[in-house]
Formats: C-alpha cells, structure tokens, sequence
C-alpha cells in the first residue's frame, strides 16, 4: 500500500448535476481502482474551495467534504499532483440505498493503491467515527 495514500468519502451524491446527468448512473458505473479527478471550482456559488469528483467519462460524482476541500484544493492549487481512484462503492448491495464513494488518494504523484482488507476494516471504522462526530457530512 503507498505509504501516503488516504482514504475519503465524497459528498452530495445523491444529487444531479446542473447538466442533467445522474451521478448515481455514473456511480453505477463505477470499480475500485478506476481512476478520478479532482477539480477545483473556485466560481462555485456554494463553496469557492470547492473540489469536484469527476469520473474519467467527465462526470461529476460529488464533492469533497469542506473541511477537506480546503486543505487537498490548497495542494492543487500550489500544484501538488493529487492523484485519486475509486476504494469502493457503497450501498450497491441496499436496494433504494443511494450510491457513495470513498476515494483512495496520494498527493505526492504516485497511484493510489487499494488497500488490503485488513486495512479496510480499520477505515470503515474511522470513517463511521467520523460521521458520527459529524466531521464527514452524510
């Protein structure tokens, strides 16, 4: 596993994009290990830090969190090369459950590993920390 690889859910998932596509079809879509981009979007009326997710079809998924968007946005913008794939797709086994992603990403310019499933029983758990702290909007 790469040494700075970390993992992260995105937010807003559920919603459509403002050009009419699905970003639950395109999670449909959707593997572990396909690569993502991360895209800042400093015009966007919500959220000037805001970082999209988009697939490599160029469709939105969502966004990073605000509090993350902050810091990775900073990186890009600085010109780090933050590089990120699909971990897993969540809730494709919950029928009428909406699709969610956790990223797997590096920010030193090598491809982001998947983790191993011992590592990925310590992530579920800090990820549900963290949602239950409400440090990762759901």
């Amino acid at each position: 596993m790469g040494w700075n690889d970390f993992s992260l859910p995105i937010c807003g998932s559920q919603y459509e994009n403002e050009d009419g596509t699905s970003r639950q079809e395109e999670l449909a879509l959707c593997a572990p290990g396909d690569r993502l981009e991360l895209k800042r979007e400093p015009d966007n009326p919500h959220d000037p830090m805001a970082v999209a997710v988009l697939t490599e079809r160029s469709v939105c998924v969502g966004y990073l969190n605000r509090v993350r968007a902050g810091w990775i946005g900073s990186k890009i913008d600085r010109g780090y090369d933050v590089r990120a794939i699909v971990e897993r797709v969540r809730g494709r086994s919950m029928k009428g459950v909406p699709l969610d992603v956790i990223l797997r990403i590096n920010m030193d310019g090598e491809n982001p590993e998947l983790p191993d499933s011992g590592m990925q029983t310590l992530v579920d758990q800090v990820l549900m920390r963290d949602r239950d702290s409400n440090m990762v909007p759901q």
